[in-house]
């Protein structure tokens, strides 16, 4: 079953170690970017240590009856908790959280825990799940105490644990304090320096690495068996180690939108401004910040790329299957690309603020207009 977790070798090895040595820890944290597979290892580690026929001593069967259940994330034997919408009675402490969500509130939630056990790289969404609440962490409070079945330990999985707010995170430090033996608790997060120094400090740490380029290609490869190369590559670039990314990357016609950010460009350093104009109109027009969001990161990375091509490194360029056109503009113009790069990045950090999408990138434009000059002939 560790097959089913991209990559990690050193963490697996670690895990397995662990196990196989019988010092399995009370508290755990799990860190490192987004999309490394932390929930995922989380969930198969919760299998291993109640697995009834362990595999080579150290991996879980998948097969046994609790392999089974904890796979669908609703085993009592190991809880998965995320942050949840604000609900009916929230002082009524004798219901669980989840009894206190509104019916719409609970169905998306079952939707999204089915989604998140047949792919653990999933990404779940609840819309107004702004934090992880006091009332998931009591009702772990009231778990973690009971008597548990014989040879058998209790998983407490907090997914992004980085969204307790204040008084979870001390009502989840009460319970690292006095920790049961047969029970374990195994926090993941992207920003563990959000998290409290005294929760880290009764946890053990386990970083997990960016997922290698290769792994990530063979990764797309098997999801979209007919892709070519240089497109899974390039998606494989923009991922950044991350299978979320990647899945969100396949998801959001990424090529397509490439296209439009060279078209984009050649519009403004023509001064073609009305076709430039219906490129913006067609990445704003959605009103999705997040697709604007990706225009920009692709445009930061074409300046990237048009860097390292004027350096001689071709082999760094993400755009490797534009490198002519990214050597016909060097060709042709001189660039402030840093200062180009740097106009980027500050349109990207001004994206969720109250700035009109559109506005935004018309003011990009006149900078990058600014920074860019024709060769001379």
């Amino acid at each position: 079953m560790w097959s089913s977790v991209i990559d990690q070798s050193r963490v697996k090895k670690i895990l397995q170690n662990i196990f196989s040595g019988g010092k399995i820890s009370h508290a755990y944290i799990f860190f490192g970017s987004e999309g490394t597979g932390k929930d995922a290892l989380a969930i198969e580690f919760a299998k291993l240590v109640n697995c009834d026929n362990p595999v080579n001593g150290n991996e879980a069967c998948g097969k046994c009856r609790h392999c089974a259940e904890i796979g669908t994330l609703r085993s009592p034997l190991a809880r998965f908790v995320i942050a949840l919408p604000s609900g009916k009675n929230e002082s009524d402490d004798d219901k669980s959280p989840l009894e206190k969500l509104e019916k719409e509130d609970f169905e998306n939630y079952i939707e999204q825990i089915d989604l998140k056990s047949n792919d653990n790289y999933y990404k779940i969404f609840l819309e107004g799940a702004n934090d992880i609440r006091i009332s998931s962490i009591r009702q772990i409070k009231r778990e973690i105490y009971l008597t548990g079945k014989s040879g058998k330990k209790k998983v407490f999985i907090i997914s992004k644990a980085d969204m307790m707010n204040p008084n979870s995170a001390n009502s989840l430090l009460k319970i690292l304090e006095e920790p049961p033996g047969d029970s374990v608790l195994i926090l993941t997060t992207s920003k563990i320096n959000s998290l409290l120094p005294t929760i880290i400090g009764r946890c053990q740490t386990i970083k997990f690495d960016p997922i290698p380029k290769d792994e990530i290609i063979k990764y797309i490869r098997e999801k979209i068996p007919g892709m070519k190369m240089q497109d899974a590559e390039f998606y494989a670039e923009l991922s950044e180690g991350s299978i979320t990314k990647c899945n969100e990357i396949i998801g959001n016609s990424f090529l397509e939108l490439r296209d439009k950010v060279i078209d984009y460009l050649a519009a403004l350093l023509s001064g073609q401004f009305l076709k430039m104009g219906n490129d913006i109109d067609f990445v704003t027009g959605k009103k999705d910040k997040g697709r604007v969001r990706q225009f920009l990161s692709l445009l930061e990375i074409w300046f990237r790329d048009v860097i390292n091509e004027s350096a001689g490194n071709d082999s760094l360029l993400v755009n490797k299957d534009k490198s002519e056109r990214i050597k016909k503009f060097n060709a042709n113009f001189d660039s402030d690309n840093y200062g180009i790069i740097s106009a980027i990045e500050e349109s990207i950090r001004d994206i969720d603020s109250n700035v009109f999408p559109e506005l935004l990138l018309q003011n990009l434009s006149h900078k990058i207009k600014s920074l860019v000059r024709k060769k001379a002939a």
